[in-house]
């Protein structure tokens, strides 16, 4: 199975968006600008340059998402297990002749489904939410104290940039993960110049994307010239909020999140309802692990309040515009999600696969 790109996807010939998720910026008033998504939030128009941030000031509070639903069925609490009908008496016999016999035996009468093994001790046959990565209340990314390299749009300046930034972020997720015993390797990094001549095994040939990640070979792809530096300028938060959202699929696929919401997806058709819903899950997750990487990093004193307060409102731009395919979110959910994992900093209020459907529209 092709596995579809986690980013800046792809844009086809005529226009349409590749149906697999992506991550793609597209500030109004910029209309020459590649891919389409990025829809400010009102009040947010076409900036000179970049919309100055005042030090100091913090980002605007939204009326919090309601917290994940505890996972079973349904997505609520665990079921009890049945009783058994019948045969209460034939029990009760069984019980004494075994207790006699061969000392004291637990017997555990089972039926149906209680004979399988559930979501919550076996992650790989339940949702992406019952990952254990996910369930996990104390799952939290401590302060990052990164010092962060040059920023410029030359390609070796760019790479050394992202290569500190990848540095730190593995220092941050890798402990995490260890604790759930679950293996972790950096990804690989492709900084360049544009897109062209890249070939990769989410894309193929195509030179229409920007940044993203691919799962089938564990890349994240940064090619510059699809970052809107002419915007963003020398904010060079907002290209690291770019990379920490893309670090953030990475993360689901070594946890194995990534496979099985892609296998879920596959069951319900990419294209469905349900399909469009479990991508807008993954990627809303990915930009609430994108704020836990930048709060921590702004706890370890590597980004400033006022970079923040630029990261919570590029964040709050990030979403499907009214055209799209809706497999990202909406700019509200986008900026809920990032303020989710700033605010709370833990993998367990980063559980979008539980999250109520209105919060990952």
């Amino acid at each position: 199975m092709n596995q579809p790109p986690y980013g800046h996807g792809p844009i086809p010939p005529g226009g349409q968006r590749f149906p697999g998720p992506g991550y793609r910026p597209q500030p109004p008033g910029y209309p020459n600008q590649p891919g389409p998504g990025y829809r400010p939030s009102p009040g947010y128009g076409p900036p000179q340059g970049f919309p100055a941030v005042r030090p100091n000031q913090p980002p605007a509070r939204r009326p919090p998402i309601p917290p994940p639903l505890p996972y079973g069925p349904s997505g609520g609490a665990p079921r009890p297990p049945r009783r058994q009908r019948g045969g209460g008496l034939m029990t009760l016999l069984l019980a004494v002749v075994v207790l006699v016999v061969g000392g004291l035996v637990l017997v555990a009468v089972r039926t149906g489904d209680e004979d399988k093994p559930t979501a919550a001790t076996d992650p790989g046959t339940g949702s992406a939410g019952a990952n254990s990565l996910l369930t996990d209340q104390d799952g939290t990314l401590l302060p990052a104290e990164c010092a962060y390299t040059q920023w410029s749009t030359d390609v070796e300046t760019a790479r050394t940039f992202f290569e500190t930034a990848a540095t730190c972020l593995h220092d941050a997720w890798e402990p995490l993960l260890a604790k759930q015993n679950l293996s972790f390797e950096a990804p690989t990094l492709n900084v360049s110049a544009s897109t062209e001549g890249i070939t990769t095994p989410c894309t193929g040939s195509t030179s229409s994307f920007a940044a993203f990640y691919c799962p089938a070979n564990k890349t994240i792809y940064m090619p510059i010239s699809q970052l809107q530096t002419e915007i963003f300028r020398n904010n060079w938060v907002v290209y690291l909020s770019v990379f920490a959202h893309e670090y953030g699929h990475h993360v689901q696929a070594m946890s194995g999140i990534l496979r099985r919401a892609n296998a879920e997806r596959v069951d319900a058709g990419v294209r469905s309802a349900r399909g469009l819903e479990l991508s807008r899950r993954v990627e809303l997750q990915a930009q609430c692990f994108n704020g836990m990487y930048l709060g921590s990093s702004n706890a370890g004193g590597g980004l400033s309040t006022a970079q923040m307060n630029v990261a919570q409102r590029d964040a709050n731009g990030r979403g499907d515009g009214p055209t799209d395919a809706r497999d990202h979110g909406t700019a509200e959910n986008s900026g809920n999600w990032f303020e989710i994992g700033v605010d709370k900093n833990r993998t367990f209020d980063c559980n979008t696969f539980t999250a109520p459907a209105a919060s990952v529209s």
